[in-house]
């Protein structure tokens, strides 16, 4: 990698006090940035760098990470302060003198750096080869490319960075069909009369949402906007729609008045505007007979019929909005939170099929985070939901509700996918009935669908953090690392309370072998929340990993002391043990786990892989069966791994033949990023070391997420000293200089 400050030469001329403090924080940046990503700065150019790292995933994932960095940075500063640097990227071989490299290596990457642009990354095609699947970014060819010195022309790629795109920098849709109901606000004298104004606000954005040709951003997005001195540019910039309604409710005494306003987000005009005073006899059917006015006079077409109230009950709907933001949140105290605002809602009125909703997808959310034990949690869900709709039989939130309820408590992939597809068809507006599409396409292993239902809950929801997590998730599965971090550093933007995103964030540094990039991580959250007990957990596997077994245990004890009857950190004790070798006790562990959340597979996965490691075969087959018994058959993801777990067993058990079906089973399926990985398990099991370092090496070009794990895996102990082992580890920056963060 070679790095350039644009316009260096220049601003010294000019300015040159400036230019060295400019210099100064350049250096800092590129510096920590290659240190973070494993790489080594083997001589500085003046203005740049020429640094080579390990890997071609950590030279591009370090390039990215430096422009995304100076990119922050010149948003906060004054134009004067501002600098850009380009970078120039090829794989290719050197020759080593002293301290320095030289070869046609280097000469390529320095003809490649002027390509880049202002602010760009330019790289070869031999790069691009290693990394177009693995980046989240696209990759445009600029095409051949006749290079200073080199006889035979070269393809070269500018990496398409989304801050530097035009739809980042900061175009505003021209599309008025896309839009956001921002959150009224309350003029009243009294300001206990917000819930008009919000009641106002949902009514508006669900009467709008239901016409065809309209494209409502969700309600938990634009409500951020409240009290906001953004422009209305902003934020359609922000929320990426053409067209922004906004507006004030005004009660004074028995008199309402509601004013609204369409504003075009680009030019900043009003294009409409109405007027409606009302008599406060039924703040219900005012709010409903308003927004289908509105949506009358916007598009010309009234889309559907006079509305029924929600409730009857002005309490029931305080406490029923009040729910829902409280569940959007998704922390452990804001859920439950949320269960008391929407118990309260069902007290006032026991006939408010969304309360009952908001009920069924809190008990859903806490089973599913761990807060509550399934086996009390999901039937509670699922009588709420269906309560919900019963009361409403036409409700898109009850037919959600009871969707992620067959797929979370019983795994009923088809039942979960039909309430669902009902769901956005009944309201096409509906983020999270998206977002469970989602869940449910990935849990049947159609990955391009499940990408295409969370971008599209993304797109009606784009200030939800909890959408940027799973997206990240799902991403992160599949491969996509770099990607997955720009979602999970959205999400703690947007919400650093959200005690996960910290842990989700390291564990995507740790898959692209940024350790000391994932220790930042850690710091960062647990800077913000000292207790969150997802960091520490997470934190003490990534200490193992470096080899910091003491500092793993003081951050697992840390948990324990924070939380010690959550099955999520009692899961984190279990991994510890089986790393530091008390597979026993990790067994222990484990099964205490799986008594409280036996719907979770991936428990019972790895009760059979420690059961194997100590030789217990008929312990692992049961669990196994457990495995078998429960989700293996609907969730497509899990089959790779019982496959390597049976295949383990077979060897184990002397079985040559059905290992080899097991590796020809594995091996098959070329999705699978941990195929060579799960292949590795199966031949270190049957004593076949040079095929599993095969498998392993292999698994290094995939660049398989599980391998950040690969130090401390049990399994491979025998392996640990075989010097390919240690060149493996080499590569990932965890040989003998591993990282000192």
């Amino acid at each position: 990698m070679l790095t350039d400050m644009v316009g260096y030469s220049r601003l010294s001329q000019r300015d040159e006090a400036r230019a060295l403090r400019l210099l100064e924080v350049h250096d800092a940046a590129i510096r920590d940035s290659v240190q973070a990503h494993g790489g080594r700065a083997i001589k500085g150019t003046g203005d740049g760098f020429l640094v080579e790292f390990p890997s071609a995933l950590q030279a591009m994932s370090c390039a990215i990470d430096i422009q995304r960095r100076f990119d922050d940075r010149n948003r906060k500063v004054e134009e004067a302060d501002r600098f850009a640097v380009r970078i120039g990227l090829h794989l290719g071989d050197v020759v080593r003198r002293d301290e320095d490299v030289f070869g046609d290596g280097v000469n390529i990457t320095a003809r490649l750096e002027p390509l880049a642009g202002s602010g760009g990354i330019c790289v070869s095609a031999a790069l691009r080869d290693q990394v177009y699947n693995k980046i989240g970014h696209p990759l445009v060819s600029l095409g051949l490319q006749r290079l200073k010195n080199l006889e035979v022309p070269i393809e070269a790629f500018r990496v398409v960075l989304p801050w530097t795109s035009e739809e980042a920098v900061g175009s505003v849709p021209s599309e008025r069909t896309r839009l956001a109901v921002l959150p009224l606000s309350n003029v009243s004298p009294d300001p206990d009369d917000e819930y008009i104004a919000d009641g106002m606000t949902e009514e508006l954005t669900y009467a709008l949402s239901k016409m065809p040709g309209l494209r409502v951003i969700a309600q938990t997005s634009a409500m951020s906007y409240r009290g906001t001195s953004k422009t209305a540019r902003e934020i359609g910039r922000d929320l990426a729609v053409g067209a922004l309604l906004e507006g004030s409710v005004r009660k004074a005494k028995d008199r309402l008045r509601i004013t609204v306003q369409l504003i075009d987000a680009a030019s900043e005009e009003h294009l409409w505007s109405g007027r409606y005073d009302r008599e406060m006899a039924d703040v219900f059917e005012i709010q409903t007979e308003i927004a289908q006015s509105v949506a009358a006079e916007l598009r010309g077409v009234l889309v559907h019929g006079p509305a029924s109230a929600p409730t009857d009950s002005v309490d029931a709907y305080k406490e029923y909005l009040k729910g829902r933001q409280f569940w959007a949140r998704r922390t452990k105290s804001d859920l439950y939170r949320a269960l008391e605002h929407f118990e309260a809602a069902v007290a006032a009125d026991p006939n408010f099929a969304k309360a009952h909703s908001g009920i069924a997808d809190t008990y859903t959310v806490l089973a599913n985070h761990g807060y509550e034990a399934a086996s009390s949690a999901h039937p509670k869900a699922r009588a709420a939901a269906e309560r919900a709709l019963y009361l409403d039989p036409d409700l898109a939130e009850a037919h959600a509700s009871l969707g992620i309820c067959h797929l979370e408590s019983s795994h009923d992939v088809a039942r979960a996918e039909a309430e669902l597809r009902r769901a956005v068809e009944l309201n096409p507006n509906y983020a999270t009935g998206y977002h469970w599409l989602g869940l449910v396409a990935n849990f049947s292993g159609r990955d391009a669908e499940a990408r295409a239902a969370m971008e599209h809950a993304l797109e009606l929801d784009p200030l939800a953090h909890i959408l940027h997590v799973a997206y990240g998730e799902m991403l992160l599965e599949a491969g996509a690392a770099e990607q997955a971090k720009v979602h999970f550093l959205r999400a703690r933007d947007l919400d650093p309370d959200y005690p996960n995103v910290a842990a989700e964030l390291a564990w995507a540094e740790m898959v692209l072998w940024n350790w000391c990039g994932a220790e930042d991580a850690f710091k960062i959250g647990l800077n913000h929340n000292p207790n969150n007990v997802d960091a520490l957990g997470a934190q003490m596997q990534l200490l193992l990993v470096l080899g910091d077994a003491d500092g793993a245990r003081r951050a697992l004890e840390t948990a324990e002391r924070v939380d010690p009857e959550s099955p999520r950190v009692w899961t984190r004790r279990a991994l510890f043990e089986h790393a530091t070798g008390n597979t026993a006790r990790a067994i222990d562990w484990f099964a205490r786990v799986a008594e409280v959340r036996p719907e979770d597979p991936f428990t019972a996965i790895r009760l059979a892989s420690c059961c194997l490691h100590l030789q217990r075969s008929a312990e692992a087959r049961r669990w196994i069966g457990v495995l078998e018994a429960g989700t293996a058959g609907a969730y497509a993801k899990l089959r790779s791994f019982r496959q390597t777990l049976l295949g383990q067993l077979d060897a184990l058990e002397g079985r040559v033949a059905e290992v080899e079906q097991a590796l020809a089973a594995v091996r098959a399926d070329a999705s699978n990023l941990r195929r060579h990985g799960n292949a590795a398990f199966i031949l270190t099991a049957a004593g076949r070391t040079d095929e599993a370092l095969d498998e392993l090496e292999l698994a290094l070009t995939v660049h398989d997420p599980w391998l950040a794990e690969l130090p401390v895996e049990p399994a491979f102990e025998r392996l640990r000293t075989h010097p390919r082992f240690q060149q493996i580890l080499e590569v990932m920056g965890l040989g003998s200089g591993v990282p000192a963060c």
